[in-house]
Protein backbone atom coordinates (compact mmCIF):
# COMPACT_ATOMS: atom_id res chain seq x y z
CA UNK A 1 0.00 0.00 0.00
CA UNK A 2 1.30 3.56 -0.98
CA UNK A 3 1.93 6.14 2.00
CA UNK A 4 2.05 9.66 1.11
CA UNK A 5 2.90 13.31 2.21
CA UNK A 6 1.67 16.78 1.31
CA UNK A 7 4.32 19.17 0.35
CA UNK A 8 3.12 22.89 0.34
CA UNK A 9 5.75 25.04 -1.59
CA UNK A 10 6.12 28.90 -0.66
CA UNK A 11 7.72 31.82 -2.75
CA UNK A 12 7.67 31.13 -6.57
CA UNK A 13 4.41 29.04 -6.35
CA UNK A 14 2.09 32.56 -7.35
CA UNK A 15 0.89 33.34 -10.73
CA UNK A 16 -1.91 35.20 -12.24
CA UNK A 17 -4.86 33.23 -12.55
CA UNK A 18 -3.40 30.70 -9.55
CA UNK A 19 -6.26 28.54 -8.25
CA UNK A 20 -8.47 29.59 -10.75
CA UNK A 21 -9.88 26.57 -11.97
CA UNK A 22 -10.65 25.45 -8.37
CA UNK A 23 -12.11 28.24 -7.51
CA UNK A 24 -14.65 27.98 -10.34
CA UNK A 25 -15.73 24.33 -9.86
CA UNK A 26 -15.13 23.63 -5.90
CA UNK A 27 -17.28 25.51 -3.96
CA UNK A 28 -14.99 24.48 -1.09
CA UNK A 29 -12.27 26.31 -2.51
CA UNK A 30 -14.68 29.25 -3.46
CA UNK A 31 -15.56 29.64 0.18
CA UNK A 32 -11.51 29.57 1.35
CA UNK A 33 -11.16 32.73 -1.17
CA UNK A 34 -14.38 34.67 0.53
CA UNK A 35 -13.12 33.80 3.92
CA UNK A 36 -9.49 35.05 3.55
CA UNK A 37 -11.07 37.96 1.65
CA UNK A 38 -13.56 38.69 4.46
CA UNK A 39 -11.19 37.64 7.34
CA UNK A 40 -8.18 40.72 5.46
CA UNK A 41 -10.81 43.01 3.54
CA UNK A 42 -8.66 42.34 0.69
CA UNK A 43 -9.86 40.83 -2.12
CA UNK A 44 -7.50 37.72 -2.82
CA UNK A 45 -9.48 35.99 -5.35
CA UNK A 46 -9.94 39.21 -7.58
CA UNK A 47 -5.61 39.67 -7.21
CA UNK A 48 -5.16 36.41 -8.10
CA UNK A 49 -7.29 36.10 -10.93
CA UNK A 50 -7.29 39.80 -12.43
CA UNK A 51 -4.48 41.72 -10.85
CA UNK A 52 -1.16 42.78 -11.65
CA UNK A 53 1.98 41.04 -11.44
CA UNK A 54 3.61 43.53 -9.87
CA UNK A 55 0.51 43.29 -7.32
CA UNK A 56 0.66 39.90 -6.44
CA UNK A 57 4.61 39.85 -6.29
CA UNK A 58 4.05 42.24 -3.16
CA UNK A 59 5.21 40.71 -0.36
CA UNK A 60 2.04 40.30 2.16
CA UNK A 61 -0.13 40.10 -0.79
CA UNK A 62 2.20 37.23 -2.20
CA UNK A 63 2.14 35.12 1.31
CA UNK A 64 -1.86 35.38 1.65
CA UNK A 65 -2.52 34.43 -1.67
CA UNK A 66 -0.08 31.26 -1.64
CA UNK A 67 -1.52 30.16 1.40
CA UNK A 68 -5.20 30.36 0.00
CA UNK A 69 -4.60 29.10 -2.95
CA UNK A 70 -2.80 25.86 -0.88
CA UNK A 71 -5.60 25.72 1.30
CA UNK A 72 -8.08 25.45 -1.42
CA UNK A 73 -6.47 23.28 -3.08
CA UNK A 74 -6.01 21.30 0.25
CA UNK A 75 -9.80 21.34 0.74
CA UNK A 76 -10.80 20.37 -3.01
CA UNK A 77 -8.27 17.25 -2.32
CA UNK A 78 -10.00 15.89 0.70
CA UNK A 79 -13.78 16.71 -0.83
CA UNK A 80 -12.36 13.93 -3.83
CA UNK A 81 -10.88 11.41 -1.24
CA UNK A 82 -10.59 12.32 2.22
CA UNK A 83 -7.62 10.34 2.58
CA UNK A 84 -5.05 11.95 5.13
CA UNK A 85 -1.74 11.56 4.84
CA UNK A 86 1.16 10.41 7.16
CA UNK A 87 3.23 13.24 7.38
CA UNK A 88 2.34 17.06 5.63
CA UNK A 89 5.85 19.35 5.15
CA UNK A 90 5.84 23.29 3.83
CA UNK A 91 8.34 25.17 2.02
CA UNK A 92 8.54 28.66 4.19
CA UNK A 93 4.92 30.32 3.74
CA UNK A 94 3.48 26.73 3.14
CA UNK A 95 4.48 25.40 6.64
CA UNK A 96 1.70 28.11 7.36
CA UNK A 97 -0.95 25.54 4.79
CA UNK A 98 0.16 22.51 6.25
CA UNK A 99 -0.26 23.77 9.32
CA UNK A 100 -3.72 24.26 8.55
CA UNK A 101 -4.23 21.06 6.53
CA UNK A 102 -3.36 19.06 10.07
CA UNK A 103 -5.40 21.17 11.78
CA UNK A 104 -3.25 22.80 14.05
CA UNK A 105 -4.39 26.42 12.90
CA UNK A 106 -7.37 27.76 12.34
CA UNK A 107 -7.29 29.36 8.70
CA UNK A 108 -8.52 32.58 9.85
CA UNK A 109 -5.90 32.91 11.91
CA UNK A 110 -3.54 32.01 9.52
CA UNK A 111 -4.47 34.83 7.69
CA UNK A 112 -3.69 37.22 10.42
CA UNK A 113 -0.86 35.77 11.32
CA UNK A 114 0.60 36.05 7.60
CA UNK A 115 -0.75 39.83 7.96
CA UNK A 116 1.44 40.16 10.84
CA UNK A 117 4.90 38.45 9.09
CA UNK A 118 4.63 40.41 6.31
CA UNK A 119 3.83 43.66 8.14
CA UNK A 120 7.12 42.99 9.99
CA UNK A 121 8.77 41.53 6.70
CA UNK A 122 8.32 44.58 5.60
CA UNK A 123 10.03 46.59 8.00
CA UNK A 124 13.17 44.64 6.52
CA UNK A 125 12.37 45.40 3.05
CA UNK A 126 12.25 49.22 3.14
CA UNK A 127 15.79 49.09 4.63
CA UNK A 128 16.81 47.56 1.47
CA UNK A 129 20.25 46.51 2.44
CA UNK A 130 19.88 42.85 1.87
CA UNK A 131 18.10 40.42 -0.14
CA UNK A 132 18.09 36.71 -1.39
CA UNK A 133 19.21 34.67 -4.31
CA UNK A 134 18.61 31.07 -5.36
CA UNK A 135 21.74 29.35 -6.21
CA UNK A 136 21.43 26.22 -8.70
CA UNK A 137 24.02 23.69 -9.85
CA UNK A 138 26.14 24.13 -7.09
CA UNK A 139 26.76 22.04 -4.07
CA UNK A 140 27.23 22.99 0.00
CA UNK A 141 31.12 22.81 -0.03
CA UNK A 142 31.75 25.19 -2.60
CA UNK A 143 28.94 27.95 -1.20
CA UNK A 144 30.67 27.91 2.10
CA UNK A 145 34.04 28.17 0.39
CA UNK A 146 32.49 31.07 -1.83
CA UNK A 147 31.20 32.62 1.71
CA UNK A 148 34.34 32.15 3.58
CA UNK A 149 36.62 33.59 0.59
CA UNK A 150 34.17 37.01 0.76
CA UNK A 151 35.01 37.24 4.53
CA UNK A 152 30.75 37.16 4.18
CA UNK A 153 30.14 34.58 7.66
CA UNK A 154 28.39 36.98 9.10
CA UNK A 155 26.62 38.35 6.84
CA UNK A 156 25.63 35.85 4.25
CA UNK A 157 23.62 32.90 5.38
CA UNK A 158 22.19 29.79 3.66
CA UNK A 159 18.51 30.31 3.95
CA UNK A 160 17.28 27.12 2.27
CA UNK A 161 18.43 23.49 1.30
CA UNK A 162 16.45 22.86 -1.81
CA UNK A 163 18.30 19.66 -3.07
CA UNK A 164 21.60 18.22 -3.83
CA UNK A 165 22.18 20.93 -5.90
CA UNK A 166 20.13 24.17 -5.44
CA UNK A 167 20.08 26.13 -2.58
CA UNK A 168 18.87 29.96 -1.27
CA UNK A 169 21.35 32.18 0.53
CA UNK A 170 20.38 35.59 2.08
CA UNK A 171 22.75 38.25 3.22
CA UNK A 172 23.67 41.89 3.58
CA UNK A 173 23.86 43.36 -0.41
CA UNK A 174 27.39 43.82 -0.74
CA UNK A 175 28.33 41.06 1.02
CA UNK A 176 26.16 38.48 -1.32
CA UNK A 177 27.06 40.14 -4.48
CA UNK A 178 30.88 39.14 -3.87
CA UNK A 179 29.55 35.70 -2.64
CA UNK A 180 27.13 35.84 -6.09
CA UNK A 181 30.23 37.04 -8.00
CA UNK A 182 32.39 33.95 -6.59
CA UNK A 183 29.53 31.38 -7.27
CA UNK A 184 29.08 32.49 -11.14
CA UNK A 185 33.32 32.65 -11.52
CA UNK A 186 32.64 28.43 -10.51
CA UNK A 187 30.19 28.51 -13.49
CA UNK A 188 27.12 28.01 -10.15
CA UNK A 189 23.94 29.68 -11.47
CA UNK A 190 22.73 32.84 -9.41
CA UNK A 191 19.57 34.27 -9.55
CA UNK A 192 19.09 36.94 -7.57
CA UNK A 193 15.77 37.67 -5.73
CA UNK A 194 16.37 41.72 -5.57
CA UNK A 195 12.56 42.50 -3.92
CA UNK A 196 12.97 39.31 -1.19
CA UNK A 197 14.06 40.07 2.04
CA UNK A 198 16.47 38.28 3.70
CA UNK A 199 14.33 35.75 5.12
CA UNK A 200 15.48 32.61 6.66
CA UNK A 201 18.73 34.20 7.86
CA UNK A 202 19.75 36.08 11.62
CA UNK A 203 19.26 39.21 9.13
CA UNK A 204 15.59 38.83 10.58
CA UNK A 205 16.01 38.80 14.20
CA UNK A 206 14.63 42.61 14.96
CA UNK A 207 11.40 41.69 13.99
CA UNK A 208 11.34 37.94 15.81
CA UNK A 209 10.20 39.45 19.57
CA UNK A 210 6.89 41.05 18.55
CA UNK A 211 6.15 38.33 15.90
CA UNK A 212 6.83 35.75 19.07
CA UNK A 213 4.28 38.23 21.42
CA UNK A 214 2.10 38.23 18.44
CA UNK A 215 1.09 34.71 17.66
CA UNK A 216 1.27 33.41 21.50
CA UNK A 217 -2.12 35.30 21.57
CA UNK A 218 -3.58 32.28 19.64
CA UNK A 219 -4.73 29.13 19.97
CA UNK A 220 -3.39 26.07 18.49
CA UNK A 221 -4.78 22.80 18.27
CA UNK A 222 -4.08 19.48 18.12
CA UNK A 223 -3.01 17.58 15.00
CA UNK A 224 -4.80 15.51 12.59
CA UNK A 225 -1.16 14.39 11.42
CA UNK A 226 2.27 15.17 12.15
CA UNK A 227 4.02 18.25 9.85
CA UNK A 228 7.71 18.71 9.50
CA UNK A 229 8.91 22.14 10.22
CA UNK A 230 11.63 24.00 7.92
CA UNK A 231 13.23 24.51 11.79
CA UNK A 232 14.17 21.05 12.66
CA UNK A 233 13.47 18.63 9.88
CA UNK A 234 11.90 16.73 12.42
CA UNK A 235 7.79 15.43 13.15
CA UNK A 236 5.95 18.07 14.96
CA UNK A 237 2.51 17.07 16.66
CA UNK A 238 3.01 19.55 19.73
CA UNK A 239 1.00 22.67 19.72
CA UNK A 240 2.54 23.91 22.20
CA UNK A 241 5.64 24.44 20.03
CA UNK A 242 4.18 25.97 17.11
CA UNK A 243 5.02 29.52 18.29
CA UNK A 244 8.53 28.80 18.61
CA UNK A 245 8.76 27.19 15.42
CA UNK A 246 7.08 29.61 13.75
CA UNK A 247 9.59 32.20 15.41
CA UNK A 248 12.68 30.18 14.40
CA UNK A 249 11.08 29.71 11.15
CA UNK A 250 12.04 33.83 10.51
CA UNK A 251 16.06 33.72 11.48
CA UNK A 252 17.19 29.73 10.53
CA UNK A 253 16.88 28.23 7.32
CA UNK A 254 14.55 26.05 5.47
CA UNK A 255 15.57 22.00 6.13
CA UNK A 256 13.68 20.98 2.88
CA UNK A 257 16.50 18.50 2.21
CA UNK A 258 16.09 17.07 5.64
CA UNK A 259 11.93 16.33 5.55
CA UNK A 260 12.67 14.57 1.80
CA UNK A 261 15.15 11.89 3.42
CA UNK A 262 12.38 11.53 6.74
CA UNK A 263 9.89 10.75 3.77
CA UNK A 264 12.77 7.97 3.01
CA UNK A 265 12.73 7.05 6.43
CA UNK A 266 9.24 6.55 7.23
CA UNK A 267 8.48 4.65 3.99
CA UNK A 268 6.51 7.32 1.61
CA UNK A 269 6.14 6.40 -1.50
CA UNK A 270 4.39 9.39 -3.12
CA UNK A 271 4.27 12.92 -2.24
CA UNK A 272 1.59 14.82 -3.54
CA UNK A 273 2.53 18.41 -4.07
CA UNK A 274 -0.77 20.61 -2.93
CA UNK A 275 0.14 23.59 -5.25
CA UNK A 276 -1.16 25.51 -8.38
CA UNK A 277 1.94 24.29 -10.40
CA UNK A 278 5.21 21.97 -9.93
CA UNK A 279 7.98 23.58 -7.43
CA UNK A 280 8.96 21.11 -5.58
CA UNK A 281 8.42 17.75 -6.65
CA UNK A 282 11.76 18.06 -9.05
CA UNK A 283 13.38 18.42 -5.74
CA UNK A 284 11.83 15.19 -4.27
CA UNK A 285 12.97 13.00 -7.47
CA UNK A 286 16.59 14.63 -7.21
CA UNK A 287 16.96 13.86 -3.74
CA UNK A 288 14.87 10.58 -3.76
CA UNK A 289 14.09 9.08 -7.21
CA UNK A 290 12.15 6.20 -5.87
CA UNK A 291 9.12 8.49 -4.41
CA UNK A 292 6.13 9.15 -6.94
CA UNK A 293 5.04 13.08 -7.22
CA UNK A 294 2.02 14.49 -8.14
CA UNK A 295 1.15 18.07 -8.10
CA UNK A 296 -2.76 18.52 -7.42
CA UNK A 297 -2.92 21.67 -9.05
CA UNK A 298 -2.54 20.02 -12.35
CA UNK A 299 -4.98 18.21 -14.08
CA UNK A 300 -3.02 15.62 -15.94
CA UNK A 301 -1.71 14.88 -12.26
CA UNK A 302 -4.52 15.08 -10.64
CA UNK A 303 -6.17 12.22 -13.20
CA UNK A 304 -3.05 9.95 -12.74
CA UNK A 305 -3.37 10.27 -8.98
CA UNK A 306 -6.79 9.31 -9.47
CA UNK A 307 -6.05 6.58 -11.65
CA UNK A 308 -3.63 5.26 -8.79
CA UNK A 309 -5.86 5.89 -5.68
CA UNK A 310 -8.61 3.76 -7.72
CA UNK A 311 -6.23 1.25 -8.45
CA UNK A 312 -5.00 0.34 -5.40
CA UNK A 313 -8.15 -1.83 -3.13
CA UNK A 314 -6.00 -0.58 0.21
CA UNK A 315 -6.90 3.00 -0.36
CA UNK A 316 -10.73 2.10 -0.24
CA UNK A 317 -10.30 0.77 3.16
CA UNK A 318 -8.76 3.88 4.38
CA UNK A 319 -11.05 6.85 2.94
CA UNK A 320 -13.09 7.88 5.19
CA UNK A 321 -16.53 6.40 5.21
CA UNK A 322 -19.14 9.21 5.68
CA UNK A 323 -22.20 7.85 5.23
CA UNK A 324 -21.22 4.32 7.25
CA UNK A 325 -20.19 7.12 10.10
CA UNK A 326 -23.84 8.59 10.05
CA UNK A 327 -25.58 5.01 10.27
CA UNK A 328 -23.19 3.99 12.80
CA UNK A 329 -24.51 7.35 15.04
CA UNK A 330 -27.67 7.73 14.01
CA UNK A 331 -27.71 3.74 15.39
CA UNK A 332 -26.08 4.42 18.74
CA UNK A 333 -27.38 7.68 19.54
CA UNK A 334 -29.43 6.78 22.52
CA UNK A 335 -33.54 7.90 22.17
CA UNK A 336 -34.90 10.12 24.37
CA UNK A 337 -38.47 10.32 22.62
CA UNK A 338 -41.11 8.01 24.01
CA UNK A 339 -43.49 9.23 21.17
CA UNK A 340 -43.45 5.68 19.05
CA UNK A 341 -45.18 7.55 16.28
CA UNK A 342 -42.25 10.10 15.83
CA UNK A 343 -39.59 7.45 16.44
CA UNK A 344 -40.85 5.45 13.23
CA UNK A 345 -39.78 8.33 11.55
CA UNK A 346 -36.03 7.94 12.33
CA UNK A 347 -36.31 4.24 11.17
CA UNK A 348 -37.57 5.77 7.64
CA UNK A 349 -34.51 8.05 7.26
CA UNK A 350 -32.43 4.90 8.72
CA UNK A 351 -33.46 3.04 6.33
CA UNK A 352 -33.49 5.59 3.41
CA UNK A 353 -29.55 6.31 4.26
CA UNK A 354 -28.52 2.28 4.43
CA UNK A 355 -30.08 2.53 0.71
CA UNK A 356 -27.73 5.11 -0.33
CA UNK A 357 -24.53 3.40 1.85
CA UNK A 358 -25.69 0.23 0.05
CA UNK A 359 -26.00 2.01 -3.39
CA UNK A 360 -22.28 3.72 -3.20
CA UNK A 361 -20.65 0.54 -1.44
CA UNK A 362 -21.49 -1.28 -4.83
CA UNK A 363 -20.83 0.62 -7.25
CA UNK A 364 -17.66 1.70 -5.44
CA UNK A 365 -18.31 5.60 -5.94
CA UNK A 366 -17.36 8.03 -3.16
CA UNK A 367 -20.30 10.61 -2.71
CA UNK A 368 -20.14 13.95 -3.74
CA UNK A 369 -20.34 16.89 -1.35
CA UNK A 370 -24.18 17.85 -2.34
CA UNK A 371 -24.75 13.90 -1.13
CA UNK A 372 -23.47 14.22 1.90
CA UNK A 373 -25.16 17.63 2.58
CA UNK A 374 -28.32 15.69 2.00
CA UNK A 375 -27.18 12.51 4.36
CA UNK A 376 -25.91 15.04 6.86
CA UNK A 377 -29.19 16.85 6.94
CA UNK A 378 -31.24 13.54 7.56
CA UNK A 379 -28.86 12.63 10.18
CA UNK A 380 -29.42 15.86 11.84
CA UNK A 381 -32.97 15.54 11.53
CA UNK A 382 -33.14 12.05 12.91
CA UNK A 383 -30.92 12.76 15.91
CA UNK A 384 -33.37 15.80 17.13
CA UNK A 385 -36.29 13.27 16.96
CA UNK A 386 -34.40 11.34 19.05
CA UNK A 387 -34.34 14.50 20.99
CA UNK A 388 -30.71 14.96 21.65
CA UNK A 389 -29.67 17.27 23.61
CA UNK A 390 -27.76 20.24 21.30
CA UNK A 391 -24.65 20.31 22.92
CA UNK A 392 -24.38 16.41 22.46
CA UNK A 393 -25.84 17.06 19.00
CA UNK A 394 -23.21 19.84 17.77
CA UNK A 395 -20.34 17.67 19.29
CA UNK A 396 -21.42 14.72 18.11
CA UNK A 397 -21.87 16.36 14.12
CA UNK A 398 -18.51 18.33 15.24
CA UNK A 399 -16.96 14.82 15.61
CA UNK A 400 -18.24 13.51 12.42
CA UNK A 401 -17.07 15.98 10.25
CA UNK A 402 -13.53 15.89 11.41
CA UNK A 403 -13.31 12.40 11.46
CA UNK A 404 -14.79 12.53 7.67
CA UNK A 405 -12.49 15.38 7.26
CA UNK A 406 -15.09 17.30 6.00
CA UNK A 407 -15.56 19.77 8.87
CA UNK A 408 -14.38 22.97 5.94
CA UNK A 409 -17.62 21.76 4.05
CA UNK A 410 -20.06 21.97 6.68
CA UNK A 411 -18.52 24.23 8.87
CA UNK A 412 -21.83 26.46 8.48
CA UNK A 413 -24.03 23.57 10.10
CA UNK A 414 -22.10 23.36 13.16
CA UNK A 415 -22.36 26.95 13.55
CA UNK A 416 -26.27 26.77 12.79
CA UNK A 417 -27.37 24.19 15.50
Amino acid sequence: MEKFSFVFPGQGTQFLQMGKSFYDNYEIAKQTFEEASDVSSIDIANICFNGSIGELNDFTIMQLAILTTEVAIFRAYMSDYGLAPQFAVGHSIGEYAALVSAGAIKFSDAIKIMIKRGELVSKIIEKNNGHMTIVEKTNLEMINECIEQANANDSVYISCYNSNNQYAISGLNQKLELVEQLLIDREAIVSPLFNSPPIHSPLMNEVCMEFLEYINKFEFYQFKFPIIPNYTGAPLSDPKKIAENLTHHLINPVLFTSAIDLFYKYGVTTAIEISPKLLLSDFIKENQPNIKTYCYGLINERKALDEMIKSDSNFEKDVPNFIGKCLSILVTTENKNSNQNEFKEVIKIYEKIKVKYNTFSKNKVIPQIEEKAEILDLLITALKIKKVEKNQLKNCIKSLLDETNTFYNFKNIINSI
